[in-house]
């Protein structure tokens, strides 16, 4: 008996339904149809779980689909996320407005759809388990809200892509928010990017996630020769004094992990300072990399590569370390070379044939082992291994990583 579920693909290009069946078709079963009536004329007898809807289309575009699908009370739950080539954000608000749950822009990202396909799925399913309490779905509909405003303050992926060609993020909450985020910025001579695991998940942790980026912008635009060494120290005296004013106790361990990097191209190097976080450096044939003017030897190679562990502070960022400094570490690069920041989400995931945490050698090691391939290929093995690996465990904790390559 067939159990996959069923995902409907609108879309006028048969390349771009071609493409969607091709990716998905292992793990869903794919209906394609090429417009907008043929797909409704469909749907008076079938029921998708979730629906790919393209938004320009010749005769019946996608926004007058989606108001078709919303007016029906038999279609009006099946989660929509709209496929666009535009990027202007009255379309994307509009289509937001008129009910659909997510969007994504062409070129598609096939990991980021499959991400907010599972996602949706997920919302579905809780929608469907608390519609009978009402207060519960509220709730549930403020959280969806949630997500929205968190995912709009995180940076622009084609502001991402402008500083960083040669890249690739990998983001998948636990939950519908999430308690990682990363930051980026950019002066004349530098660029600047962090990765930080707030404490916890889900609500909490994204609350933290919005102090946490609040602070950062204060602390850039505020001041423009901050050294890098400083704004870890900044932010735990900032946390520190913010969750504590009522004296209560719950919050005063609350906080964050992270890695932040300072990046001089011009200079090839790198000024790096981790809370609990590590620095991953790929380099191609040596296996030894200088940092603060020493030589640091390979945690793993291969006959190609060389993968090297840049260790973090053993504090978080918060009250622990209030009157802490954190080690900022300078590291001399190469064209070519390739880091890699990551929330420990990835090595605490269960899994596996004993169902145990993922080992940081098994990941180093794969990741080594995907270094033959260009740096914008490797993202989509990282999360099919990635989710190979959960087989069919939950999701423990929230999983962030950027791989970026100089």
């Amino acid at each position: 008996m067939d159990n996959k579920r069923t995902i409907l693909s609108i879309d006028d290009s048969p390349i771009n339904n071609k493409l969607i069946e091709a990716y998905f078709r292992k793990d869903y079963n794919i209906v394609s149809k090429d417009g907008g009536q043929e797909a409704l004329n469909w749907l008076e007898e079938n029921l998708p779980d979730a629906i790919l809807l393209d938004v320009m289309m010749p005769v019946m575009d996608g926004m007058d689909v989606l108001e078709k699908l919303k007016e029906n009370e038999r279609l009006r739950e099946i989660p929509v996320i709209m496929v666009t080539a535009k990027t202007e954000m009255e379309t994307i608000k509009a289509a937001l407005t008129k009910g659909a749950l997510d969007y994504v822009k062409k070129p598609i990202d096939f990991t980021e759809l499959q991400s907010k396909i599972m996602i949706a799925f997920q919302i579905n399913q809780q929608k469907q388990e608390i519609t009978k309490y009402k207060s519960y779905f509220d709730i549930h509909q403020g959280m969806i809200h949630a997500q929205r405003i968190q995912r709009s303050i995180l940076p622009d992926t084609e502001h991402f892509k402008r500083m960083f060609p040669k890249s690739f993020i990998i983001n998948l909450p636990k939950h519908v928010v999430s308690g990682d985020f990363y930051w980026i910025n950019q002066n004349f001579h530098q660029k600047n990017i962090g990765v930080f695991d707030c404490t916890g998940h889900g609500v909490p942790a994204a609350m933290l996630t919005m102090m946490g980026q609040m602070e950062l912008h204060t602390i850039f635009e505020n001041g423009n020769n901050i050294q890098s060494g400083q704004i870890f120290s900044m932010l735990s005296q900032k946390f520190s004094r913010l969750l504590n004013t009522s004296g209560d106790t719950f919050t005063q361990y609350d906080g964050m992990d992270g890695a932040f990097l300072s990046i001089t191209s011009q200079e090839n190097k790198i000024e790096y300072v981790g809370a609990k976080r590590p620095l991953i450096l790929i380099r191609k044939g040596s296996n030894h990399l200088d940092v603060n003017q020493e030589s640091l030897e390979a945690k793993v190679t291969n006959e190609s590569f060389s993968l090297f562990e840049i260790s973090a502070d053993r504090f978080s960022i918060g009250k622990e370390s209030e009157f802490s400094e954190f080690q900022t570490k300078t590291i001399t690069t190469k064209p070519g070379d390739r880091l890699f920041i990551y929330s420990d989400g990835i090595t605490d995931q269960l899994g596996g044939s004993q169902t145990k945490r993922l080992k940081k050698k098994e990941f180093y090691t794969k990741l080594l082992n995907l270094q033959s391939k260009s740096i914008n290929l490797q993202k989509s093995d990282l999360f099919n291994w990635l989710d190979e690996w959960k087989e069919n465990n939950e999701q423990t904790d929230d999983i962030l990583m950027v791989g970026i390559e100089l």
